[in-house]
């Protein structure tokens, strides 16, 4: 049995923990360019960001011992599903230490609040939309991303495939 536990983000304290794990991750990684924290909180807020007036998405956070050390976001779009029809849910803002029970209690999590709302098919990442950050790092590692461009760890890619996910552009 894992010692990883994943809590669905529910309060401010949950938030907060939910975005700094990237900075813990990326400490010393040179081409990491850190977000602009009050940008990314009024991001996920409901209440500030129009994605949600079409849109409801979970965030959790993975804990290894008190510690946050993942996280992933599952995301129920009902525009993108009345005009593509196909039952599909994304994930995103995945990020994780390089261990493949954290990733795969991540995964398990997003994976199980999309199957709660009827849906039968995952993508991402998207963080939260295809006009939002979206997509997965997986070669250039060593320049700074542009503007909108995510950045991962080089391990991403086998934490993801290792769900059963897989590149399709």
């Amino acid at each position: 049995m894992s010692d990883v536990q994943v809590r669905p983000v529910n309060d401010k304290k949950g938030t907060r923990d939910f975005l700094d794990v990237p900075f813990a991750l990326y400490r010393d990684d040179p081409t990491w360019v850190a977000p602009l924290y009050l940008e990314r909180m009024d991001h996920l807020n409901p209440k500030k960001n129009p994605y949600f007036q079409h849109a409801e998405a979970q965030l959790f956070v993975a804990y290894r011992g008190g510690r946050p050390v993942g996280r992933i976001s599952a995301q129920h779009d009902r525009l993108r599903l009345e005009h593509h029809k196909d039952n599909t849910g994304q994930f995103g803002f995945f990020e994780s230490e390089n261990d493949p029970a954290i990733a795969q209690a991540l995964f398990t999590a997003a994976e199980h609040w999309l199957k709660a709302r009827g849906l039968a098919r995952v993508q991402g990442p998207f963080n939260f939309s295809i006009n939002d950050e979206l997509g997965l790092l997986v070669k250039g590692f060593e320049r700074k991303p542009n503007m909108m461009m995510g950045h991962a760890r080089p391990y991403y890619d086998a934490l993801v495939a290792g769900n059963g996910y897989c590149k399709v552009k």
